[in-house]
């Protein structure tokens, strides 16, 4: 039996107990992916990371990244928590680069505060990626009122930045009521999409520009608290939606709040000829255990 030391960083937030927790695992090297898949199902969180060697010397490390279902190609915690991991680790301050299996990950760093902060480039620009389903459906999933979810320019469509969604706009208020029905949810079949967001303009914060929930059962996570790709996703949503006007912007999406872990996810990116492009998602995180995981 061998050890391998782990962290667990809580992501999007500067506070201990909040955002979206993480496990990194510092140096997986012999592990199988199957190891990895039953690592990320014993700590049970939405996602699990384990460091590999660089395949470029140049870059910090190769990251591979598991749900409690499978692995992801990217993911947004992640890609933050893991950055911050080894940034502490090595003494690194300014930035570093990740390897996924999304693309190279660049993520600039500010380690000076408590609370440290990094912010990706995301190498995928958000795109329409197929149909999605019906909104009728998407209401029965999560247990919404019939017409909750929009039907107009907000209609669900798939979108993905590396890792597929589907997003659909509802009320703000029907957002914060939603309720997973798993069989409904089955039936939607995301064959290749990781979840729904459901999302609504506002939020609890003065300054929060959204306010979501990504439920993602097949992922073997039925809501996540802080949903990084999705963030970087939904700008293609709110573009193809026509609510966005060439030039730079910057948006604070507020996630976890219903499941006591709120979450505030910062995103930047330029609108070029109706499209979204260099979308950067930051935040900060917490260091909040670290020990050994035998296998």
């Amino acid at each position: 039996m061998k050890s391998y030391s782990f962290e667990v960083w809580d992501v999007f937030t500067d506070r201990p107990f909040a955002g979206n927790p993480l496990a990194v695992i510092l140096d997986a090297q012999g592990l199988s992916g199957d190891d990895m898949l039953r690592i990320a199902r014993e700590f049970n969180l939405s996602e699990s990371t384990f460091v590999l060697p660089p395949d470029n010397p140049a870059h910090a490390a190769r990251v591979r990244i598991f749900t409690p279902g499978y692995e992801m190609p990217f993911a947004g915690h992640p890609t933050v928590g893991t950055a911050l991991a080894l940034a502490r680790r090595r003494g690194i301050s300014d930035s570093l680069t990740l390897e996924l299996k999304a693309g190279l990950f660049p993520v600039m760093l500010d380690t000076a505060s408590p609370a440290p902060r990094a912010t990706f480039q995301n190498p995928n620009a958000p795109e329409e990626r197929g149909a999605a389903p019906a909104a009728e459906a998407i209401e029965k999933a999560l247990a919404l009122p019939s017409g909750a979810v929009d039907r107009g320019a907000h209609r669900p469509r798939r979108i993905g930045a590396g890792v597929d969604y589907v997003f659909a706009r509802a009320p703000l208020e029907s957002v914060r009521r939603a309720r997973l029905d798993h069989a409904a949810f089955a039936a939607l079949g995301l064959d290749e999409i990781v979840g729904v967001l459901l999302y609504a303009e506002g939020g609890d914060s003065k300054d929060a520009d959204f306010h979501v929930r990504m439920f993602a059962p097949g992922a073997g996570v039925s809501e996540d608290p802080a949903t990084g790709s999705a963030a970087a996703a939904l700008p293609g949503q709110i573009a193809r939606a026509g609510g966005l006007a060439d030039g730079a912007h910057q948006w604070i999406v507020e996630q976890g709040l219903e499941l006591g872990r709120p979450s505030r996810i910062e995103v930047a990116f330029d609108m070029r000829a109706g499209r979204a492009e260099k979308v950067k998602i930051g935040g900060s995180a917490m260091r909040v255990t670290a020990g050994e995981i035998f296998i």
